[in-house]
C-alpha cells in the first residue's frame, strides 16, 4: 500500500515539473496586403561647384589677338592690334562678369583731300600725316567687360546669354594734329570686333556639362550607407531638378531637389543604380521632407520586450511563474506571434497572438487583444490549467505596450551621424534631422515594416 502511494506521489511530482511545449503557431501572411502608398520624398540639397576649371578651358579657347583696319584715301585711315590678357571670371549673385585687361596699338594716317585725276585710283593731294599710339613704345591699356546669365538645360549642359558691356581705353590716344578723337574711334571699333566674342563665349560655355558632377552626386546618393547597427540607409533617388545658379567668385551655388524613396534595410539591397534621368522642372522646397520605409527583423523588438518583461516573477494560485525571454516569433497578416520562455513551478514556452495598434499622436504601440494562441490554450488546459489565467495576458499586454519616442530619438541621432560624412573623395555630405516620427507600422512574416517621416536639412559639398 505504501509503495502504491509513493508511486502516485512521484507521478504527481513529475507531472508538476513537466514542461509546457505547445505546437508553434503557423505563420501565414497575406502578401497582397501592402502599406498605403507613400508620397515621394523631397530632399533639398544645396550644392556648390568650382567652375574655375571650366572657365580656364573657355579662356584658353577664345582668341587672344584681334586686328582691324579701315583704309581710305581721303580722311582718316587706321589699323589696330588688340591683345587681351587672361579673362577674369567673377560671379556676383545671379550674374557672371568677365573682365579683360588688354593692350592696344593704333596706327593712323590722314589725308585732307584726294583726287582721281589722270589716275586709276584716288591719291592724296598732300603728304599724308602719320601718327600712332603704342607703336615703337609700350602698348596702351584698355579694359573690356562682359556680363552673362547662365542656366542649365535638361541634359545638364550650361547655357548662357553674354553681353558686351564695357570697352574703355585706360590709356587714351590723343591726336591733336588734325583734331581727331582716336580713343572714341578705337573703342567703337573694338566694340564691333569684340561683340562677336559674345557668341564665342556662349559657344564655349554651352560645351560645358555639369552632368559628370551631377552623375557623381547621383551615384553617391544611390549607395547604401551603414548606420552602425541600425541597418543600411538607401535614399533611392528617382528624379532631380535644379534651381537658379548663383555665384560667388568662380564658385557656382544651386539647389538640387531630389525626389527619392528612401528605405532602411537590415542589409544592403544590392540594387543597381538607377540611370540619371533628365532634369525635371524645379519647385522651391525647404530642407528635406522625407517619408522613409524601414524594414527591420524582429530581433530588436524582441530585445526591447525582453528588457521590459524578462526576469519578472508572478504568483498564480500559490505557484510561481518567471518570464525569461520574450521574442517575436513571426506574423500572420496584421497580427504578431509572441513567444514567451518561462520557468518557475513549471517551465516551457507560451505563444501569444496580438494585433499591434499604433497611436501616431503619442508614438505608442500596444497589443490590446494579446491572448494565448489556440495551441497554447489547448496545452495549458491539458497540462497546467492554472497557467491559463488572465493575469498573465494582462501583464504581458501592459509591459508589451511601448513608448517609441526614445527609440526614435536614438534613430534621429544615428541618422544625423549618417548625414555628416565624406561620401567619396572630395564629396562631403552634411545634414541635420530635427524631427522623426512614425506614420505607420505593418508586420511582415519575418520583418517589421515601419514608415517614418523626418524633417531636416542636407547639403553636398564638392571640392
Amino acid at each position: 500500500m505504501r509503495s502504491i502511494s509513493l508511486s502516485i506521489l512521484l507521478i504527481g511530482l513529475l507531472a508538476s515539473c513537466g514542461s509546457i511545449k505547445p505546437i508553434p503557431p503557423e505563420v501565414v501572411v497575406d502578401e497582397d496586403f501592402e502599406m498605403p502608398k507613400s508620397e515621394m520624398s523631397i530632399i533639398k540639397v544645396p550644392i556648390k561647384i568650382n567652375l574655375k576649371p571650366y572657365f580656364d578651358a573657355t579662356n584658353k579657347e577664345l582668341d587672344k589677338v584681334f586686328r582691324g583696319n579701315e583704309q581710305q584715301c581721303q580722311g582718316v585711315s587706321f589699323s589696330y592690334i588688340f591683345k587681351r590678357s587672361p579673362i577674369r571670371f567673377k560671379g556676383t549673385g545671379t550674374k557672371l562678369s568677365f573682365d579683360v585687361d588688354g593692350k592696344y596699338s593704333l596706327s593712323i594716317n590722314y589725308c585732307p583731300a584726294c583726287s582721281g585725276f589722270l589716275s586709276s585710283k584716288p591719291y592724296c593731294l598732300t603728304s599724308r600725316i602719320y601718327v600712332s599710339c603704342g607703336v615703337n613704345e609700350p602698348m596702351r591699356k584698355v579694359h573690356v567687360g562682359y556680363t552673362t546669365k547662365i542656366g542649365v538645360t535638361k541634359s545638364y549642359k550650361l547655357k548662357s546669354t553674354t553681353k558686351l558691356k564695357t570697352v574703355k581705353a585706360k590709356s587714351p590716344c590723343k591726336v591733336s594734329v588734325f583734331n581727331y578723337d582716336a580713343t572714341s574711334r578705337l573703342e567703337s571699333e573694338l566694340k564691333t570686333a569684340l561683340k562677336d566674342v559674345e557668341k564665342d563665349i556662349d559657344k564655349e560655355i554651352s560645351s560645358i556639362s555639369l552632368k559628370p558632377e551631377i552623375q557623381e552626386t547621383w551615384n553617391i546618393l544611390s549607395k547604401s550607407t551603414d548606420m552602425g547597427g541600425y541597418g543600411y540607409l538607401e535614399l533611392n533617388p528617382q528624379a532631380i531638378s535644379m534651381g537658379k545658379i548663383s555665384y560667388l567668385g568662380d564658385t557656382a551655388y544651386f539647389d538640387a531637389i531630389l525626389h527619392a524613396k528612401p528605405v532602411i534595410l537590415s542589409k544592403p539591397s544590392g540594387n543597381p543604380v538607377k540611370k540619371l534621368p533628365n532634369m525635371s522642372a524645379y519647385k522651391e522646397r525647404e530642407g528635406f521632407d522625407v517619408t522613409m520605409d524601414i524594414f527591420t527583423n524582429y530581433d530588436s523588438l524582441s530585445a526591447i520586450l525582453t528588457d521590459n518583461i524578462g526576469g519578472m516573477e508572478m504568483e498564480l494560485k500559490g505557484k510561481k511563474v518567471i518570464f525569461d525571454t520574450i521574442s517575436i516569433f513571426g506574423a500572420s497578416n496584421k497580427q504578431l506571434h509572441i513567444k514567451v520562455a518561462f520557468s518557475g513551478t513549471k517551465r516551457g514556452t507560451l505563444y501569444l497572438t496580438g494585433t499591434p495598434v499604433f497611436d501616431a499622436d503619442s508614438q505608442h504601440i500596444s497589443f490590446p487583444d494579446l491572448t494565448f494562441d489556440l495551441e497554447t490554450k489547448s496545452a495549458l488546459l491539458k497540462g497546467a490549467k492554472w497557467l491559463f489565467d488572465k493575469k498573465i495576458t494582462n501583464t504581458l499586454r501592459e509591459y508589451a505596450s511601448l513608448d517609441l519616442t526614445p527609440y526614435l530619438e536614438t534613430l534621429r541621432t544615428e541618422l544625423n551621424k549618417s548625414l555628416n560624412m565624406e561620401l567619396d573623395k572630395g564629396v562631403y555630405m552634411s545634414g541635420k534631422v530635427r524631427k522623426v516620427i512614425i506614420k505607420d507600422i505593418q508586420p511582415k512574416s519575418n520583418q517589421l515594416h515601419i514608415r517614418i517621416h523626418s524633417l531636416g536639412k542636407i547639403a553636398i559639398k564638392m571640392d
